[in-house]
């Protein structure tokens, strides 16, 4: 695993600056043909004889990543289903080489990538791609995922964000324990997978609640990096050059680890990024999720102090996160204790984790229809910004949250409706083009979704996952 950013030094700069590379994470992921020094040492060499023409030194040194799942192509008489089982197979990777001169944390064992830009395993989109290989009977990849994960966990304290040497300074939404629980409960043997993967549930448990930026028993997103993010190096390179206020990358990267980069809901103004404030807010999400984690424990270990910490977080949800102003679940700012009342699809995970009481369950299931509900699905909010986390997109995990979280009040009447727009969704866009995405338009569902700082990716793990869920 390399560094790139360090090893290349001046190089990796003027390869992020040049914007020859119309996506800069290709520069991050490259695959170095010889030792990091000896290419930086033909680099300065090169630039002694005069200037250095960089696409043709790039292609003597380096090797971008490969996508092997563009090879595939629909057939088309494949239903959605057919299809997603015919493309797993491209989204598969086998054990990493530990030899490889990359940025790739290399893993042990065979895992399943996003797709396009994103060819290494990511923490939460693995959780919602391991309801699809459930689904599929694919019970040995999930078992590589969990062991990969373990192996993470031991080797750095948590899962990070992606398997990246610079995306190990975060995590990404804490869904390991659920992912044991419900790999334990598909094979029958929950008590074995429980005793397999505790130590390492409990380790990243701790990560998220001992370190230095929570306290008062509530988590936010963070990073423990503060610099410009290396897979957009030249982008974060420019906004400096341009100035940003203080804490902004370290803002920028935690709406990263949030996994929603970027959105209005980290945003004082939803129209200027450089407004970002991730840290400052208490995640409604995340305290969600971390719920879960301690129940999880709790069910696993028998310590009671899991319960405990499960029963103080459960009311300081109901109590804190909840606004009797629009009968809603929020995040909260963490300089006053209020809501930020930005309607968010993060507010449907007090539902998911059953946070809420059922007369906040039917409120905010009601204020959700009313201003996150469209014709093609959930909204991620109601702001039109141009950010990818923002309307018109829809994504396929806050789609499945908001179904489960609606079905687990008895709300199904609209956990339905919403199911059956989201599926209705994603095949309207197979019919149309033979893909699975990775965000839809959930106003006009036949026009592309956008926004953010890349073009629209298919594959796409997360996107086949919950589909498979869903319709069964």
């Amino acid at each position: 695993m390399e560094y790139l950013e360090q090893s290349l030094s001046d190089l990796f700069t003027d390869l992020h600056m040049s914007g020859l590379w119309p996506d800069e994470k290709a520069i991050s992921d490259s695959i170095l043909l010889f030792p990091a020094a000896d290419i930086l040492s033909a680099y300065h060499t090169a630039k002694v004889r005069g200037p250095v023409d960089l696409k043709a030194f790039y292609a003597a040194h380096f090797r971008p990543v490969a996508a092997h799942e563009t090879a595939y192509h629909t057939n088309p008489d494949h239903s959605p289903k057919q299809h997603l089982a015919a493309i797993w197979p491209h989204l598969i990777r086998p054990a990493d080489d530990p030899a490889e001169r990359s940025s790739r944390f290399a893993l042990p064992h065979p895992y399943v990538v996003v797709g396009g830009r994103f060819q290494e395993a990511y923490y939460w989109d693995s959780y919602f791609t391991q309801l699809g290989l459930l689904k599929s009977g694919q019970i040995a990849q999930v078992r590589d995922m969990l062991e990969n994960f373990a192996y993470a966990i031991r080797e750095i304290g948590h899962i990070p964000n992606g398997f990246r040497s610079y995306f190990l300074t975060r995590a990404q939404p804490p869904f390991f324990a659920q992912m044991v629980q419900d790999y334990g409960r598909t094979t029958g043997d929950l008590a074995g997978a429980y005793a397999r993967y505790l130590p390492e549930m409990q380790r990243e448990y701790r990560y998220f609640i001992d370190t230095p930026h929570n306290h008062n028993g509530l988590a936010r997103y963070w990073d423990a990096a503060s610099g410009p993010r290396i897979e957009m190096y030249g982008t974060d390179l420019e906004a400096a050059h341009k100035g940003v206020p203080d804490g902004y990358f370290r803002h920028l990267r935690a709406a990263c680890e949030s996994g929603w980069d970027f959105s209005a809901r980290w945003l004082t103004d939803p129209m200027d990024l450089t407004t970002i404030r991730t840290c400052d807010l208490w995640a409604v999400d995340l305290n969600c999720l971390l719920l879960r984690y301690e129940e999880i424990l709790a069910e696993a270990s028998g310590d009671p102090s899991y319960s405990a910490a499960a029963s103080q977080r459960r009311a300081a949800i109901s109590h804190r996160f909840y606004s009797t102003e629009t009968g809603y679940f929020h995040d909260v700012l963490i300089a006053d204790g209020k809501p930020n009342l930005l309607t968010t699809a993060a507010g449907m995970f007090p539902l998911f984790a059953g946070a809420a009481t059922q007369a906040q369950a039917e409120t905010a299931a009601r204020w959700m229809e009313k201003h996150l509900l469209a014709s093609g699905g959930l909204l991620t909010t109601d702001i039109t910004s141009g950010q990818q986390w923002d309307s018109p997109n829809g994504w396929a995990p806050l789609q499945w949250i908001a179904v489960q979280g609606l079905r687990r009040y008895g709300l199904h009447d609209l956990a339905e409706t919403l199911r059956l727009r989201w599926l209705a969704t994603c095949d309207a866009v197979f019919a149309a083009s033979g893909k699975f995405v990775e965000k839809y338009n959930v106003l006009n569902p036949l026009a592309p979704s956008s926004g953010g700082e890349y073009a629209l990716q298919d594959g796409f793990g997360w996107s086949n996952g919950v589909y498979l869920d869903l319709a069964d």
